[in-house]
């Protein structure tokens, strides 16, 4: 064999079908059930702010949003309290019924 060639064999086969199948298959969203309640998960650490909204435990949206230079020097909670906000206005459609 050459040096820098490349041989198809049965385990790159099978490399590349496992590769095809989780670049097709992303994470799916559960669809929102009005008769549940709803969680918001934020995480406000570094440059940015990113919310999930759920339900049993499984992903029904996300959100995220860099933060502007004034709001990077906010301490942690003051992020986190932010997230809370623009998820609550982001999600009010799916929030106020409950």
């Amino acid at each position: 064999m050459k040096k820098g060639s490349f041989e198809w064999t049965r385990a790159a086969h099978d490399a590349f079908e496992k590769l095809k199948t989780k670049l097709c298959e992303g994470p799916i969203l559960a669809l929102s059930n009005f008769d549940k309640l709803f969680k918001i998960d934020c995480d406000a650490r570094g440059v940015g702010i990113r919310i999930a909204l759920m339900q049993d435990q499984h992903y029904i949206n996300y959100f995220s949003e860099k933060l502007n230079d004034s709001r990077k020097n906010y301490y942690t909670y003051d992020k986190e309290f932010y997230a809370l906000i623009r998820a609550l206005d982001h999600w009010s459609h799916h929030l106020r019924p409950k």
